[in-house]
C-alpha cells in the first residue's frame, strides 16, 4: 500500500509537504510541486486513511444523517420510501462534495444527542425532528446543523436553517380538489396528530370548513390509523363494512405509503376505487404512478430538498462565523391520476 512517505521520496519533498497538498493545505506550496503530488497520488494508487480524522479534531469529511423515527418500523426505516428516496439523494449529493455519511435513526432523541457527541463529525442533518430539538443539537456540539422537515415553534438558534415544505397549503389542495370532484365525506388519515401530519391537516381541515359554510351536511374527521399493520387493517376493515356508503365518501391519507397500502388491501377484497371509496395521498413517492389505480396525490421535490438541504450545509461548513439560519418551505403540486 502506497504510503506519504513513498509519495515524497518520489517527489524529492517532505512528508509534511504531501500531507499538506492532501488536506488542501496549500498556500505554502508552489503549483508546480502541488500539480506533481497529485500526479503521482493517481500514479501510485495512494489512499487517504479517514478513521483517524474521525476520531481526532480534524475535518473529518463526515456528515451525520440522524432520523428521529417517530413510527415503529415493522422492518427498517428504510424500507419507508420516502426516507429511503431523500436518504438516497444526500448521500449521493455530500459525495459529489467529497464527503461520507454516517445514518443514524432512533425513536429516543437522547441517543441522537450522545451519538453526535460522540463523533467527530463535520455537521449534521437532521430529519424529522423538532425544532426545539435541532437547536439543542447545535448547542451541544457547535457544528452546522440543517434540517428536513422539522416542526413545532421554536425559541431557537440563529444557526440552524430547516429545508421543509409548504404542508399546510399541500392539505388545503386536495381537500378542494376532492370536494370539487364532488365526494360529501371525507376522512383524514394519518398515524400521527403532530408535526407535519397535523400542518397537513390544519390545511385540510379549515378549506373544508372554507369551502362548505353553507353545507353543514358534508362531514370531514381526522383518524388517527395506528403504527402497525394490525391496526390499519382494522380501519380498512371498518371502511369495508360500510360500502355502500350512504354519501360519496373519499380517504385522504398524509402519507403515499398508507393510501398506496389501503389501496391494495381495498381492492384485493373487491372494493372498486374510485367507484366505490376515493382514495388520495401525499408526497407522491415512486410507488404512486404504479398503483391500480393510479393514485392522487400531493407532490413534494424530494431531490429539491436534500440538494437545497446539501447546498446551505457546506455553506454552514465553509462560512461558520458569518453563517444565518433560515426557513425555506418548498412549493407543493397537485397530482390528479385515477384513484379520486
Amino acid at each position: 500500500m502506497t504510503t506519504i512517505k513513498d509519495i515524497a521520496n518520489r517527489a524529492g519533498v517532505s512528508t509534511t509537504t504531501v500531507s499538506n497538498v492532501i488536506h488542501g493545505k496549500t498556500k505554502k506550496v508552489s503549483p508546480a510541486t502541488i500539480e506533481l503530488i497529485e500526479k503521482l497520488i493517481q500514479e501510485m494508487g495512494y489512499v487517504q486513511k479517514l478513521g483517524l480524522n474521525v476520531l481526532n479534531n480534524t475535518s473529518s469529511r463526515m456528515i451525520a444523517l440522524v432520523i428521529h423515527a417517530h413510527r415503529k418500523y415493522e422492518n427498517s426505516i428504510i424500507s419507508d420510501p420516502f426516507y429511503g428516496k431523500i436518504i438516497g439523494f444526500i448521500e449521493e449529493k455530500l459525495q459529489m462534495q467529497g464527503y461520507y455519511i454516517m445514518l443514524y435513526s432512533t425513536d429516543d432523541v437522547n441517543k441522537v444527542f450522545h451519538t453526535v457527541m460522540a463523533w467527530n463529525i463535520d455537521g449534521v442533518v437532521a430529519l424529522s425532528f423538532s425544532r426545539n430539538d435541532c437547536n439543542k443539537i447545535w448547542s451541544l456540539i457547535h457544528k452546522p446543523v440543517i434540517s428536513i422537515d422539522a416542526y413545532g415553534s421554536s425559541q431557537g438558534s440563529p444557526f440552524v436553517t430547516n429545508i421543509g415544505l409548504d404542508d399546510f397549503t399541500g392539505g388545503s389542495r386536495m381537500i378542494e380538489y376532492i370536494l370539487g370532484c364532488g365526494y360529501h365525506d371525507i376522512f383524514v388519515c394519518a398515524t400521527s396528530d403532530y408535526g407535519i401530519d397535523q400542518t397537513r391537516w390544519n390545511g385540510a381541515r379549515e378549506m373544508f370548513a372554507r369551502l362548505t359554510e353553507k353545507n353543514s351536511s358534508k362531514k370531514i374527521r381526522f383518524i388517527n390509523i395506528g403504527e402497525t399493520t394490525l391496526t390499519r387493517e382494522s380501519f380498512y376493515q371498518q371502511l369495508i363494512r360500510r360500502i355502500p356508503f350512504s354519501q360519496k365518501t373519499a380517504v385522504f391519507f398524509l402519507s403515499d405509503f398508507y393510501a398506496i397500502e389501503a389501496i391494495s388491501y381495498l381492492a384485493t377484497r373487491g372494493v372498486c376505487i374510485p367507484a366505490d371509496i376515493g382514495i388520495a395521498g401525499f408526497d407522491d413517492i415512486t410507488y404512486a404512478r404504479l398503483t391500480v389505480p393510479r393514485l392522487t396525490t400531493i407532490h413534494q421535490d424530494m431531490e429539491k430538498k436534500a440538494e437545497l438541504a446539501v447546498s446551505e450545509l457546506l455553506k454552514a461548513i465553509e462560512n461558520p462565523a458569518v453563517y444565518t439560519g433560515k426557513e425555506a418551505l418548498l412549493d407543493v403540486i397537485l397530482i390528479a391520476r385515477d384513484s379520486i
